[in-house]
Formats: C-alpha cells, sequence, structure tokens
C-alpha cells in the first residue's frame, strides 16, 4: 500500500510538473505573439491589379516584419480616396501613400505621421532622390507648342481630381500663372491613370496633358522619344509609408530604422530604391499647394 501510495504521489507530482510547465510555454508563447498590423496599398499605375500589388510589396513586408518582429497584413484600396478615410480612421495602420493623401489623412487625423520617404532614381538617372518633377508634356513634333501660353485653347489631359502629380500641381502651378484651367483649354480629360495620359498624348488624341518623371520614362520606353516637357509643375515628394497612433511609437520607431537598411532587391516592381526620413516641415510646400487648390476645387484624394 505505501508503496502504491508513493506511486501515486509520485505521478501526481509529475503531472503537476507538467502543467505548470505547459502552462509556462503556453504563456511564453502568448506573451512573445507578433502584433498584426494592416498595411495599406493601392493601384498606381493603370491595369495593375491588387495582386500585381501585392506581389510588388510583399518581399518588403515580410522582410520587414522579420526585422522589427511583426506581421505585416496588406489591404487593398481602390484608390488614394479610400486610403485617406482608412488610414485617418485608424481601420488600417500604416500605408504606402503619396504626399497630397497624406496632407489630406493628417489634416484629418493629426496623429497620422510620415515614418519615411521613398528615394527614387532622378530623370536623369544620376542620382537618389527624395522627391520627383511633375511635368506638362506634349509631342515632340508639335512646333506649334512651346510653353504654358501656347496650350490655350489646347485639348488637355489630367490624370484625376487629387492625383498629386497628375493634378493637384497643375492646377497649383496654372493659379500661380494667373490662369483658370477650366477656361483655359478648349476640352478638359480626367483619363484616370498616368499611362493613359502619355498614351494619350502619344497617339494625339490630346494635345498636351500631366505626369511624373518615373511615367514619363516608362511612356519613352513604350512609346519612344516622341514626348517633349511644356513645363515642369513642381518638385514633390515622394510616395512614403505614413503610420496613425494604431501603430506604438516604439515600433514606429522600429519600422522606421528598418526601412532605412532595406536593400534594392526588395524594391522590385516599385518605383523606390531605398528611404530616407525626412523633417515634418519636408511636406509644407505640399500643404501650401493643398489650401492653394482647395480653394478652386473639391479634394478627395487619389495618388500619383
Amino acid at each position: 500500500m505505501r508503496l502504491l501510495q508513493r506511486a501515486q504521489n509520485l505521478a501526481l507530482f509529475f503531472c503537476l510538473m507538467f502543467s505548470l510547465l505547459l502552462g509556462g510555454v503556453v504563456a511564453a508563447a502568448e506573451g512573445t505573439a507578433q502584433p498584426e498590423y494592416r498595411f495599406g496599398v493601392t493601384p498606381w499605375q493603370h491595369g495593375q491589379s491588387d495582386d500585381d500589388i501585392r506581389a510588388h510589396y510583399k518581399p518588403l513586408l515580410e522582410w520587414l516584419g522579420k526585422k522589427v518582429g511583426a506581421k505585416f497584413i496588406i489591404v487593398g484600396a481602390s484608390g488614394y480616396g479610400e486610403t485617406i478615410d482608412l488610414l485617418a480612421n485608424e481601420s488600417i495602420d500604416l500605408a504606402a501613400i503619396s504626399p497630397v493623401p497624406f496632407v489630406l489623412a493628417q489634416q484629418r487625423n493629426p496623429r497620422v505621421t510620415m515614418l519615411a520617404t521613398e528615394l527614387s532614381w532622378d530623370f536623369g538617372n544620376r542620382k537618389k532622390s527624395p522627391s520627383y518633377d511633375g511635368f506638362i508634356i506634349a509631342r515632340a513634333d508639335r512646333n506649334d507648342i512651346t510653353g504654358l501660353e501656347s496650350l490655350r485653347n489646347a485639348r488637355f489631359g489630367f490624370v484625376r481630381k487629387q492625383s498629386t502629380s497628375g493634378y493637384v500641381y497643375p492646377v497649383a502651378y496654372f493659379i500661380r500663372n494667373g490662369l483658370n484651367y477650366q477656361t483655359f483649354f478648349s476640352r478638359i480629360y480626367f483619363l484616370g491613370s498616368q499611362p493613359r495620359v502619355t498614351d494619350a498624348v502619344a497617339s494625339g488624341s490630346i494635345d498636351a496633358g500631366t505626369t511624373w518623371d518615373y511615367n514619363l520614362k516608362q511612356a519613352i520606353d513604350k512609346h519612344g522619344a516622341v514626348f517633349k516637357i511644356v513645363a515642369k509643375t513642381g518638385t514633390i515628394p515622394n510616395l512614403g509609408i505614413a503610420a496613425n497612433s494604431a501603430v506604438p511609437l516604439e515600433m514606429q520607431k522600429k519600422i522606421r530604422n528598418a526601412l532605412l537598411e532595406a536593400k534594392k532587391e526588395l524594391f522590385r516592381g516599385l518605383p523606390a530604391v531605398g528611404y530616407v526620413v525626412k523633417e515634418e516641415s519636408y511636406y509644407d510646400p505640399v500643404r501650401e499647394v493643398v489650401q492653394l487648390v482647395s480653394g478652386a476645387s473639391g479634394m478627395k484624394g487619389e495618388g500619383r
């Protein structure tokens, strides 16, 4: 009986120890569970699907997750208007976002902050830059188009309202030159994407239109050297990664620092070649443009 009792006590002891050990392992696992953050992305070129965008961002976000100990869930949006809503309302935690939509989201939610700004090659592929240039372009063989005034009564193509380089900066450029674009041009088209604008210029279906340097380089690859730059509408901060207060400040710092270490192979399919941290004041010129243009038209937010 004594041996049986001793064996029973010993078995109970080991069962208790196993339970405590298992509970400790579970508690440790729960304590070290990776936080999950919703990362908003939008198609920024015509013809790109949600799957295309996910494929472009997946390598970067998987690498970033390993660096900071988190998991990033890609959330697709139909446009920057939806991304602004989601980011400002904290329905997503972070977003790849252009400067004008960033400013608009921050106006609605001051807790939105830009963690890092993309670096890209400048138009001449000479150096990496945290900004890009917006242009008004025409066909190179249009000898009658020599400057802004020569576009009076022309057929003109924008991208869509709130496209940073495809509407907002060009309209600010017109305003600063004393022009009302709604009466200056004979016909105005909102073509929905940057490539559609350059395609329309190349085909001659419009006389001139707006674009940005990355798309212009792609259009030259597609159509040949058929374009000329009529005017530069501004130097514009690159797209960046913004976060709201749903991401703890310590995690924001980790993400920012990690992005500065990202290598070029993580950016295949994206216009970025790296990231840099810019002061909040870097976006003040964008805020000025938004204020200038917002009085002339409704702004709901788009993208490049």
